[in-house]
């Protein structure tokens, strides 16, 4: 809708400003739109799925962050729309548990994050 397409495009705007490398090259495009990109829709395999938390995927791991996160949400949301979507996690969250820089993805055990951690 209208509201997450703005949400998208902030957030957009605001990681490249913080990452200073130019143009992110993400298209952007309505679910309602499917059908002009091809009407086709591939899911990986199942041993695809959430393959960075499975146990030696470490080694393997080609996802890079760029070990900058995204600026906090009230930073860049437009203020329309701040209330309606604050995000369910607070700040300290992503503090600790947000992506860095190299082959990070996953630094902890797999056990559920409990809120009193962070």
């Amino acid at each position: 809708n209208e509201d997450q397409k703005r949400l998208i495009e902030a957030s957009k705007a605001a990681y490249e400003k913080q990452l200073g490398k130019g143009e992110i090259k993400t298209e952007i495009a309505a679910a309602s739109d499917f059908d002009k990109y091809g009407g086709l829709w591939y899911f990986a395999e199942a041993y695809h799925q959430q393959y960075l938390s499975k146990p030696g995927s470490r080694p393997y791991c080609s996802a890079q962050p760029q070990g900058v996160s995204l600026a906090p949400f009230d930073s860049w949301c437009p203020e329309d729309l701040k209330e309606k979507y604050q995000p369910a996690l607070p700040e300290s969250f992503w503090k600790k548990h947000g992506p860095v820089r190299g082959c990070s993805i996953v630094r902890f055990d797999n056990e559920p994050i409990s809120e009193s951690s962070y």
